[in-house]
């Protein structure tokens, strides 16, 4: 429930019909669980196996996994793959001025050397395991991951669990364990490389600016439309951009309006762009990045507030990422 408030009359200041104040209500509402499809249930998933994957069909849409990488290399409906990569674990974003000055080094009290020195800016993947299981009369891939930067592969253990529904949608559970020392990481999350057509953007959120968990009082939740081109900011220095948080979903759809839908679950923090975090860490002038046909995506649970360290104090303990456990779900 919004309120908006405007200037009835024209002052030294603003001129008649000027938005001078706005507030924002959640309203009570009751929500009716769905029910996750299993046995006795209208539709059924298949499983095919084969050698290099595992796949799962429902209908005409079908997720597949590729053995070796422990990738969802494949997800669409009538054979049109909406992927280029799938989901795999991310926790590293293009450092702000407020991390630490890449160009200059930084005090140790500020993140960016703590993260350079866990090697968040070279993380590497290795295939701990990839198996077929089954609950509630369901089929579950389930995947581990292990994941570090500087070789010592207990840094982050990711297990996301993929289960296709009769209807078509692919939720994916995921659980992210941090080693011994790894802590106040910049995001907690994975991203996904789209295909080149998916430009619209669309979502149901906070916005239309980007915003972060400790800055985001200005953005209301409504829902909103741009494309992944227009959610660049061109900061003078390139850093990380273009976050939105409290998002019930968002779609990346082509021109004709076909595409890719996230569900969070309940809710889930993202960001769509055409520069990976290293392109954006990489550069040092706006005019040494060169957009990536392909479109990044990025689902988080969250990222680390952005703090006021270029010139005060840093980021509230509140607005860290501090947990060595996270969990979150969300639907394609």
């Amino acid at each position: 429930l919004n309120f908006r408030f405007y200037q009835r009359r024209a002052t030294l200041w603003a001129p008649a019909g000027y938005e001078v104040g706005w507030a924002q209500l959640a309203a009570p509402t009751k929500v009716k669980k769905a029910k996750r499809a299993g046995k006795g249930e209208k539709g059924s998933v298949d499983i095919t196996e084969t050698a290099d994957t595992i796949a799962l069909r429902a209908g005409a849409v079908e997720a597949v996994f590729e053995r070796a990488t422990g990738l969802l290399v494949g997800f669409g409906a009538k054979g049109k793959n909406l992927l280029v990569r799938g989901p795999r674990l991310n926790v590293w974003r293009g450092p702000t001025d407020n991390d630490g000055i890449k160009l200059m080094e930084s005090p140790a009290w500020k993140a960016l050397p703590r993260w350079l020195a866990l090697g968040l800016n070279a993380v590497q993947y290795r295939l701990e395991s990839i198996r077929l299981l089954e609950a509630k009369g369901a089929p579950i891939v389930e995947v581990i991951h292990q994941a570090s930067g500087r070789g010592q592969w207990n840094d982050f253990k990711h297990v996301h669990h993929y289960t296709l529904s009769p209807a078509g949608a692919l939720e994916v559970n995921n659980e992210v364990h941090l080693g011994e020392g790894v802590t106040d990481a910049p995001r907690i999350g994975v991203d996904l490389v789209l295909p080149t057509a998916l430009e619209q953007l669309e979502w149901f959120g906070r916005g239309p600016w980007e915003n972060y968990s400790d800055r985001k009082a200005s953005a209301l939740i409504g829902r909103y439309r741009s494309t992944v081109t227009e959610q660049y900011v061109p900061y003078i220095m390139p850093q990380e951009h273009g976050h939105h948080t409290d998002v019930r979903w968002l779609t990346l759809t082509d021109a004709r309006g076909a595409g890719l839908q996230v569900h969070g679950a309940p809710t889930i923090e993202f960001s769509a762009s055409h520069f990976t975090a290293n392109d954006l860490f990489q550069a040092r002038h706006t005019y040494e990045l060169t957009p990536r046909p392909e479109v990044y995506l990025n689902l988080d649970w969250g990222q680390r507030g952005l703090g006021t360290a270029s010139c005060g104090p840093d980021t509230l303990p509140q607005y860290c990422l501090l947990e060595s456990i996270y969990r979150f779900t969300y639907q394609m």
